[in-house]
Formats: structure tokens, C-alpha cells, sequence
């Protein structure tokens, strides 16, 4: 576990360290959301010495260099670095580069990520060593905040990504059960299955429609409840009793003439990943199965059954600039 020091206290600690012998590591960066490449990083730095010493750049430094950074203040930045078994000392520097402080410290050894060349390694004339260690492609705390936004964001700010991919959308598939339902079966003794509807989800649905999008629902069970809602929807494309909806996939894109990337799918549960897995715009209700929502491009922040599926339609809508039709024909109605 590191100690947190001022640049005259880690100085003392380095000479003493020195007259016993001990080989001096040093690194900087930011550090701003911890995660595995910082730790694989951390780990093959201290195997080059005797001790590591992590200097992180300071508030106002990051800002100089990352305008909406840091996320974390440096406070929280280094209590977390010093906390790593790996890390001996942590210290901050308010310059653009450490090159004054690698001077004053004198370290042995002088690390960074891969994403450095050794040429380009500030203070590499200064130390004896200097090592460009192995960098882990699309791990960063940029592209970590870019999911985050992917994932989480309201419909009101989605990322640009997602409303890029959102106005492709030609055609929507749903599942029933765990989307346009709370996932709830209930059956009486005359094996008559009940299915409740979201009266909600059902408009987002018909105005989706009327936009001359295609809607396809298929779902593994068959139920004569579901027969109705969509007929009173004026959805056609109903696929139930389906084992294997792949097959249904591919059929309704070559009825169609669409692409991947022109279609949009709702599902809740591992079963619908064959269809998750290709569509342009995957997405899930908030309480689908954890491993579906891992794995969708958004998750609606309505639940099954009660305004995930109208959250998806709102947000087609408005992507492709439909939204205001609606809502100017209803005004003036």
C-alpha cells in the first residue's frame, strides 16, 4: 500500500531508499477511472524495481490537457492508487509533463504505456531505463465514460452513436413475454392463458406503424390474448410458437429487403440473443436477464410491460424526425 508525499518528503524517501540499494520506478498519468489496463500496467512497472513511485497529474493539469477531465478529483485519484498493493508512493505534479519532477527525483527507471514510444517518454535522458510497457487495445478511461453514455443516457441526451444507429431503423422485432409484458403468464383451469397489455406500448406501437415502419412480434409461446392485441394494433407480422426465431429473422429480412443495420429488436432474455446479436439497434427493458443487457446497444429506463416498448418507439420516432407529426396532428385535433 502507497504513502501519499510531497515532492521534498518523496526526495528524502528516495535518497534513503537509493544508499540501501533499492532500484526506483516511476510513471505518471492521470489516472481518472481506475481500470484492468491501469492495473496490468501498474503491476509490470513494479516488477522493474525495488519500489514504484506514481505521479499523478494534479486537477488543474488534467484540465490543461483533457478539457472535461478529471472526472475524479486528484484527492480521490490517488487515495485509490495508494491503496494498490503494487504502488510504494504517490505524489501530484501541476506541470503539462513531470520532466521537472523525474529531474528533481532522480528515479532509475522511467515507465509508460505502450501508447508511448520510448523516444516520446518525457525525462527518458534523465534515468538509466526507460520502458514502453504493453498497452490493452480499446481500454481506456475515454472509451469506459463512451459506454457508460451508450448504455445510460435518457433519451433525451442519447449519444450521438446511438441516434446514428436509431435512424437507420426500417423495421422493429419484439418479443412478448419480459417486453410487451411483464414477463407474468397466467393461466386458468380451462388452460386459457392472460396476457396484460400496456395500453402505452401499444400507441408507441400503432405510430411506429402509421410512420410505415414494419413491426414483427415473435414470441416462443402461443396465446390467443396476444391474437387480439395485435390485431387491434393492426400488426400482421405475429410469429408465435417460435423455437427458433433466427429463421423468422432471415425471413423477414428477405421479405422486406432489409439490412442488419435497419432493424431494431427488444428482448429480454438469453433466447432472444440469435436476433440481439445482428440487428442494427439492440435493446433491452431494464429488468431483462443481466446477461442480455451486457450485451444490447441501449436499456430503457421503463420496465416490461409497463413503457419500455413505447420508450423504443418515442425514441425511433424522434431520431427520424417523426415525432413532431404526431404530436402536431394530436394538438390540432
Amino acid at each position: 500500500m502507497g504513502i501519499l508525499l510531497s515532492h521534498s518528503d518523496l526526495k528524502n524517501q528516495i535518497d534513503k531508499l537509493k544508499k540501501e540499494d533499492k532500484k526506483i520506478v516511476f510513471t505518471n498519468g492521470c489516472f481518472d477511472i481506475l481500470h484492468v489496463g491501469h492495473i496490468r500496467y501498474l503491476k509490470e512497472a513494479r516488477k522493474l524495481g525495488d519500489v514504484l513511485i506514481v505521479a499523478v497529474n494534479s486537477d488543474s493539469s488534467v484540465r490543461k490537457i483533457k478539457p472535461l477531465r478529471p472526472i475524479n478529483s486528484q484527492s480521490e485519484r490517488a487515495e485509490v492508487l495508494a491503496s494498490l498493493e503494487m504502488v510504494d508512493f504517490v505524489t501530484f505534479f501541476d506541470e503539462d509533463t513531470p520532466y521537472n519532477l523525474i529531474k528533481y527525483l532522480e528515479p532509475d527507471v522511467l515507465v509508460k504505456g505502450g501508447d508511448w514510444s520510448v523516444r516520446e517518454i518525457v525525462g527518458a535522458e534523465i534515468v538509466r531505463e526507460v520502458y514502453s510497457l504493453s498497452y490493452i487495445e480499446g481500454v481506456s478511461t475515454t472509451s469506459i465514460i463512451e459506454r457508460i453514455l451508450d448504455k445510460f443516457t435518457s433519451q433525451k441526451a442519447l449519444s450521438k452513436t446511438i441516434l446514428d444507429k436509431v435512424s437507420r431503423i426500417k423495421c422493429l422485432i419484439l418479443d412478448v413475454d419480459g417486453v410487451l409484458t411483464s414477463g407474468d403468464i397466467i393461466l386458468d383451469n380451462e388452460n386459457n392463458e392472460f396476457k396484460i397489455f400496456n395500453v402505452r406500448d401499444g400507441h408507441g406501437v400503432v405510430m411506429l406503424h402509421k410512420s410505415g415502419i414494419n413491426i414483427a412480434v415473435i414470441t416462443g409461446r402461443q396465446s390467443k390474448a396476444l391474437d387480439r392485441r395485435m390485431k387491434e394494433l393492426g400488426i400482421t407480422e405475429v410469429y408465435q410458437g417460435v423455437q427458433e426465431k433466427l429463421k423468422i429473422y432471415q425471413d423477414l429480412i428477405e421479405k422486406y429487403s432489409l439490412r442488419n443495420e435497419e432493424i431494431a429488436a427488444m428482448g429480454d432474455d438469453i433466447v432472444d440473443l440469435s436476433i440481439l446479436s445482428r440487428v442494427g439497434f439492440s435493446v433491452a427493458p431494464n429488468d431483462a436477464h443481466e446477461e442480455v443487457i451486457k450485451r444490447v446497444d441501449y436499456v430503457t429506463t421503463n420496465k416490461a410491460g409497463n413503457g419500455a416498448v413505447r420508450e423504443l418507439c418515442d425514441m425511433i420516432l424522434k431520431a427520424k424526425g417523426l415525432w413532431n407529426k404526431f404530436t402536431d396532428e394530436y394538438e390540432n385535433t
